[in-house]
């Protein structure tokens, strides 16, 4: 995945500065990562030529290590956007909620977004599932923002 660069004005009139938004991506298999890799894309495309990301990416069966665990951790506190592309699972896949429980300890007090790209859910259409449950928990403990997509 490239860079690639946001522009931002501090203030009216200033020159735009461009930004790199530091995106760290939590996948289950090829799905899941090529899911996420075209909501990139697509979010590339809406921000125009400006934009920048820098995305460090985990398969989730990865972190059965613990220091890998603390690895993905700390690059998620250093990331502006965690996103995680699911399987829609009856809870959050226990490497995903290992890094996750770590990264409320290690993150900083700035503002954080989470974004979950998750199977589309047939069964459930009024409802959220029990990972989207779970992340809103999350995110609040985390004062941080909850994206959802499917």
């Amino acid at each position: 995945m490239s860079a690639e660069a946001v522009q931002v004005s501090v203030e009216p009139g200033q020159a735009p500065v461009n930004a790199v938004l530091d995106v760290l991506l939590l996948y289950e298999d090829l799905g899941t990562a090529l899911r996420a890799t075209q909501s990139l894309d697509r979010l590339s495309r809406r921000l125009g030529s400006g934009a920048k990301f820098r995305a460090r990416v985990w398969r989730l069966d990865l972190l059965d290590e613990p220091l890998l665990v603390e690895q993905a951790a700390i690059e998620a506190a250093a990331a502006d956007v965690i996103i995680l592309s699911l399987h829609d699972h009856h809870e959050l896949p226990a490497a995903a909620s290992s890094c996750l429980t770590r990264w409320l300890v290690l993150k900083a007090d700035r503002p954080y977004a989470l974004a979950a790209l998750l199977d589309p859910e047939p069964n459930r259409p009024d409802s959220d599932s029990p990972v989207l449950a779970c992340l809103k928990r999350i995110t609040k403990i985390a004062h941080a923002d909850l994206f959802c997509g499917s």
